[in-house]
């Protein structure tokens, strides 16, 4: 049987899966990344001996080879999908890492940005299987995104397309990563929330919480950060007319909260030429859609190989 593994490398966790080229998921892991030493030499080393020993042990679990291997990971790919050939700010060490080459497998291992990734999966065997123009946004501790149009996921002239997160929002706000000033992901990644707030919550998951319990500074704090995406998701909106957006990520776990003043929000502030509002629906892979992604990734560009 023809499977593929995906791995999405993350800044706590790595997620891998198995599966066919028919979507089906023979196998599923999580182990933590442990993304915390300074030194660029030990994080390669721990990175290539985890996920060498993964790939064995699936393979193992399989009982065959794997046919190929997509790694999806935060930054921008090479235009040969090798590596990530940048990657500002985050897991120190593996940019430019060629992982064909560090892992030493005889099959394909192709890249791609883990946003991207998620839209893959979730276009495949997810919540947006019946769509063509689609949106993703993944709300964690960063904001990421990902473009698809007429079926075909958009990289854009070096791959920087869908990075939705860095989408201005005020002009004199502070710089991202990505030196965009007042880009959406300060004002709704889990990064910033400390900041945001004042010292006062140390996860957006806090945030909510005390939201829930009706406690005013959080409802000012919480209702400001929905504002926030709906204001990014309206520009989006307006920029490549999607049929519907995906949202994804930790941040869509508060369920109602997230989503009924959202709602309210885009019916305020969305352009609805003709009635037309376009739809926002709920990721439905989980924490394993990027991995999921990354295997279908590989299966279709081995195919054409």
């Amino acid at each position: 049987m023809e499977y593929a593994i995906g791995i999405d490398i993350g800044g706590t966790l790595i997620k891998t899966v198995a599966v066919s080229s028919g979507g089906d998921i023979l196998y599923k892991e999580i182990i933590e990344t442990r993304d915390s030493s300074n030194s660029q030499s030990f994080n390669i080393q721990y990175w290539v001996s985890s996920l060498g020993e993964q790939i064995e042990k699936i393979k193992a679990a399989m009982k065959s080879d794997v046919s190929c291997i997509g790694i999806a990971a935060p930054g921008i790919v090479d235009d040969k999908g090798a590596s990530i050939a940048s990657m500002p700010g985050r897991l120190k060490g593996l940019e430019r890492l060629v992982w064909s080459d560090a892992l030493a497998q005889s099959c394909c291992v192709l890249v791609i940005n883990d946003a991207h990734a998620a839209l893959l999966g979730e276009a495949w065997i997810g919540s947006a299987t019946e769509v063509q123009n689609v949106a993703m946004i993944t709300l964690g501790t960063g904001v990421g995104g990902a473009l698809m149009m007429n079926g075909k996921l958009v990289r854009g002239t070096i791959g920087r397309a869908g990075h939705i997160g860095h989408i201005c929002l005020n002009p004199h706000g502070i710089y991202s990563i990505c030196r965009a000033p007042g880009g959406l992901e300060w004002y709704v990644g889990d990064y910033s929330i400390k900041e945001r707030s004042g010292g006062k919550y140390s996860s957006t998951r806090e945030l909510v919480e005390d939201y829930k319990r009706g406690k005013h500074f959080a409802s000012s704090l919480w209702l400001y950060t929905v504002r926030a995406l709906a204001c990014g998701i309206v520009s989006v909106i307006n920029l490549v007319d999607p049929e519907a957006i995906v949202l994804g990520g930790g941040l869509t776990e508060a369920g109602e909260a997230l989503f009924d003043p959202l709602s309210e929000m885009l019916e305020e502030f969305e352009w609805r030429a003709g009635g037309h509002a376009v739809r926002i629906l709920k990721a439905s892979l989980g924490e394993h859609g990027g991995a999921i992604g990354a295997a279908r990734h590989a299966l279709q560009e081995n195919r054409k190989r």
